[in-house]
């Protein structure tokens, strides 16, 4: 091979060396912009801790509980976010998201008009509380809603679904009416009360009644109510909350999808089963 082959043959090798180093080299920077532009935006959630089974700090002071464990699956299907919590106050959980401090917000909420006026629910809800009616233990007069006409229930003053539910009640039917009972007294009593049978009955989240009578010795019963009554009583779908502006929209569709897929592979019934007892999605 003569000089001038011999010189471009090394300037051939030289540049395919070149190009082999540049596209090297270039790779990792591409790798880098692309997991820069897809970069983890950390999302907090305000709770309360309470009430268990929905949230609580267990034993080793972290939180737990059915909401918590749904929204652990959900970020793990959302690659883009970094869900956080931060316990707090129940109502700090609105002042956060007012002030931007959480992005969302998840203690077994229910809508009601004056949050939806200021806050974005989610389209798709994680919880379907079972409201049951209490009864005396052995007690078989009430198998319905309309069965409660007459009969008396403890009920507290400040506004809760239960005075608004009798006051309809009894808009609605006329000589038929609920007695309510106006008290300050904690459920405890109530239950005592109904057990002892000074009351006739009150409303509960099945869920809540699961170690009452184990716990403190109340004999009671319940009766199961068919969806359609239960949304007489109250509004019985728990939501995650988020803001209506900024990016509150987007994480609102995000966590709908990824709900929509835990309903559709029942880890959302199985988390259900798990904190809860029975499956309390639908």
């Amino acid at each position: 091979m003569n000089k001038k082959k011999r010189v471009l043959w090394a300037l051939t090798l030289t540049t395919l060396a070149l190009a082999v180093i540049a596209a090297g080299c270039g790779k990792a920077p591409d790798q880098a912009l692309s997991t820069g532009d897809a970069k983890m935006k950390t999302l907090l959630v305000g709770t309360s801790g309470g009430p268990k089974p929905y949230v609580y700090v267990d034993q080793n002071n972290n939180l737990d509980g059915y909401d918590i464990a749904v929204l652990k699956e959900i970020d793990k299907l959302l690659p883009q976010y970094d869900i956080q919590f931060e316990k707090t106050e129940f109502p700090s959980i609105f002042a956060g998201i007012d002030s931007g401090r959480y992005q969302i917000g998840a203690n077994n909420i229910t809508k009601k008009l004056e949050r939806e006026e200021k806050y974005l629910f989610g389209n798709e809800y994680y919880y379907f509380n079972r409201t049951v009616v209490v009864v005396k233990k052995g007690r078989t007069d009430i198998a319905s809603i309309d069965d409660l006409a007459g009969k008396t229930i403890p009920v507290s003053p400040g506004g809760g679904f239960e005075q608004l539910f009798v006051e309809q009640f009894n808009k609605e039917h006329p000589g038929k009416e609920i007695k309510a009972a106006y008290t300050d007294q904690d459920q405890m009593k109530t239950y005592q009360d109904i057990a002892n049978g000074t009351a006739d009955f009150t409303f509960a989240e099945k869920v809540m009644l699961k170690d009452i009578e184990k716990e403190y010795g109340i004999a009671l019963d319940t009766v199961e109510l068919p969806k359609e009554e239960i949304e007489k009583i109250q509004n019985p779908k728990a939501y995650f909350i988020f803001s209506k502006t900024g990016d509150g929209p987007a994480i609102r569709d995000a966590f709908d999808g990824a709900l929509r897929t835990l309903l559709d592979n029942g880890k959302l019934k199985e988390l259900s089963i798990q904190y809860l007892g029975a499956d309390y999605t639908r």
